[in-house]
């Protein structure tokens, strides 16, 4: 690719297919490692301002310290990003496994490095972070409508990182990209019926 990391990012946002094309192709895991560690830098920052822990008073002898919340704060920071990694190599793998059930044709590296590279609209929740402070239901709504967009953007990015990982078609992107999410609902919603049935026939 021979590109700059500022170069590629500016592509992702501006240029999405072609760019993201050429990640998944040239698989470039190192930047795409420190632009995902960047961007949860960025979300854990945001969501330790949002949760506007200077602000908090601490009665004498009893509640949690400000230096307790000082090293939970330290822990979000460090912890978030690396946790998210981690997670994002795990989801890949499944997202990989799925793909080529399907009979697609790619790499690992490069639907990583694409599904890396296809969250950079997450640096915008810095901004946002700060609108949402703003007093009374307004700061709230329009963080929330933010938000909401920023996810749906990223969501496009991951499907186009699919589609030019594997070479197929929109409509097998989103398949592929779902499909994962559906098994797990399923898997959740029996796990959830195998414990409830024995409690509630244990009320009958």
């Amino acid at each position: 690719m021979q590109k700059g990391i500022l170069e590629i990012s500016m592509g992702v946002l501006t240029r999405p297919t072609s760019t993201i094309r050429s990640i998944c192709q040239e698989r470039p895991i190192g930047w795409a490692i420190v632009v995902y560690l960047v961007l949860n830098l960025v979300a854990a920052l945001a969501s330790i301002g949002l949760g506007d822990l200077g602000d908090l008073e601490f009665p004498e002898g009893g509640g949690l310290s400000p230096a307790f919340l000082a090293g939970i704060s330290i822990l979000l920071i460090i912890g978030f990003p690396i946790i998210g990694l981690l997670t994002l190599a795990v989801l890949t793998a499944i997202w990989h496994a799925v793909a080529s059930l399907l009979g697609g044709k790619g790499s690992y590296g490069g639907l990583f490095s694409g599904f890396a590279f296809a969250n950079l609209p997450a640096i915008f929740v810095a901004p946002l972070a700060v609108i949402g402070l703003l007093p009374g239901i307004i700061g709230a709504l329009l963080f929330g409508l933010g938000s909401i967009g920023l996810g749906l953007w990223s969501l496009a990015l991951s499907i186009v990182a699919v589609r030019e990982n594997y070479a197929v078609s929109t409509g097998r992107a989103i398949l592929i990209y779902l499909l994962p999410t559906a098994i797990l609902l399923v898997l959740l919603g029996l796990l959830v019926a195998v414990v409830a049935l024995p409690i509630g026939s244990g009320l009958l």
